[in-house]
């Protein structure tokens, strides 16, 4: 029998705010949304009342690096992981000599480093942790960006919605055939595993770290397999001078990472017309960052339908330098989200505060969850399960408490929600797991 879950309001995002009303669900599935003094409760097995409260979808975040989760928190501790450690630490002298420490490079090798001396143990916990922190911020779909497979068995058991974006690197035409077959063969492999929740991308991860020769051949992949592909653009002053000069601090820290030197394959450029001259730019690419845009390039990923996740805070706290919000809702209009990264450069998971960092006053209420929810399900592609509470759509979505002054305007000033529910199942009660990850 189905379950009913009444609320003072309801924030569907199917174009109406409901008031007074019930949200039943059967077996995982919205079924209606209905005045709760009309319900037939001879055939609801069971009613929560959430009194005063809003009721919303849940939340949908576009960039995610959970293995980072417990960065800087957990302390090394056996002999391999020590000398891994010293080794680390040396190899960063050497090839960072002279770079400013709160320079980009260095903060990102800093975190490589310290991660590629944990065990794999620790890396299951960091990233576990991730994941109950995203619940508890009301996220019921991730999409998680990692060279390493590891962590689908983890995610593919879960309930979470996940887009799992597989991030490539090359540097010369060889490495890209080798890195394209290795993660053809991986993707083939998942694809026969993977859950109902799980889904597969592909993140190139940035124009200094991918020789020209992967991009050819994972946007001919991608378009014959319609998958989707994101890529960090535009993000740091390194990258644009990289493709301006042909050479930047991305160098070093490609050769800290064993890549090899390499030379973008025109100079003078910007990254987003870089991309454009390899025919990257379609409605199956998701930009991420774009602090350094110009009104040129925004123009032109407009033009070829690209979508967009913002990560305001954490691009302030990396590189000090922020594309404008109303720039970003302008140009992007309905193709955009946002993301929080990782705990290594933000303060939380919270995509509500992710908002709140850049909203003054531009967005209301009921537009703020659409990005985080009906417009970001449209993005992935997932709007026929997820994003909204119409019927036959699973039942994810997020309660929060209203103080008695309070209406559903009041829940952009929520940090996270007092409940949250997959399919129906209750995860997130009073603000605690039910159950840990």
């Amino acid at each position: 029998m189905a379950k009913a879950y009444s609320a003072k309001w309801i924030m569907a995002q199917d174009g109406n705010i409901y008031e007074d009303c019930s949200l039943v669900v059967d077996e995982g599935k919205v079924q209606e949304i209905i005045k709760t003094k009309d319900l037939d409760k001879e055939n609801i097995k069971h009613i929560k009342e959430f009194n005063n409260s809003v009721i919303t979808p849940g939340f949908i975040n576009l960039h995610n690096h959970l293995q980072y989760t417990n960065i800087g928190k957990t302390k090394l501790k056996g002999f391999k992981e020590n000398i891994k450690k010293i080794f680390t630490d040396l190899k960063k002298h050497y090839h960072l000599a002279g770079i400013p420490k709160n320079s980009f490079t260095y903060k990102l090798a800093d975190l490589l480093s310290e991660y590629f001396c944990y065990t794999r143990e620790d890396k299951i916990k960091s990233f576990k942790k991730g994941l109950e922190l995203s619940l508890l911020n009301g996220t019921t779909c991730i999409c998680q960006l990692s060279k390493e497979t590891k962590y689908f068995e983890l995610l593919n058991n879960t309930s979470i919605k996940t887009c799992l974006f597989f991030e490539l690197f090359s540097d010369s035409a060889e490495s890209s055939k080798e890195e394209f077959r290795s993660i053809q063969r991986r993707i083939d492999k998942l694809l026969k595993q993977k859950s109902e929740n799980t889904f597969v991308g592909i993140a190139p991860h940035s124009v200094t770290s991918v020789h020209k020769r992967l991009f050819k051949i994972l946007v001919k992949y991608c378009r014959k397999n319609n998958i989707l592909m994101t890529i960090r653009l535009s993000e740091s002053k390194d990258e644009t001078d990289w493709v301006k000069y042909g050479f930047s601090d991305s160098d070093v820290l490609n050769a800290f990472c064993s890549h090899k030197k390499f030379e973008p394959y025109i100079k003078g450029v910007s990254p987003v017309n870089y991309l454009k001259g390899l025919d990257v730019l379609n409605k199956q690419l998701i930009a991420t960052y774009g602090n350094y845009l110009t009104d040129d390039d925004l123009e032109i990923l407009r033009e070829n339908k690209v979508s967009f996740c913002y990560c305001p805070r954490v691009s302030k706290k990396l590189h000090g330098k922020v594309l404008p919000f109303e720039k970003v809702n302008e140009v992007f209009g309905k193709r955009y989200g946002f993301g929080t990264n990782s705990l290594a450069f933000n303060d939380d998971l919270s995509l509500l505060n992710e908002v709140k960092s850049v909203n003054d006053g531009i967005l209301g209420a009921d537009e703020v969850i659409c990005h985080l929810t009906k417009y970001s399900a449209k993005i992935l592609r997932l709007d026929n399960i997820i994003g909204s509470l119409e019927q036959g759509k699973d039942a994810d979505f997020n309660v929060f408490k209203l103080s008695d002054n309070e209406s559903w305007q009041n829940v952009i000033d929520k940090t996270r929600p007092d409940y949250v529910y997959i399919k129906g199942h209750k995860m997130v009660s009073k603000g605690e797991l039910v159950n840990s990850i």
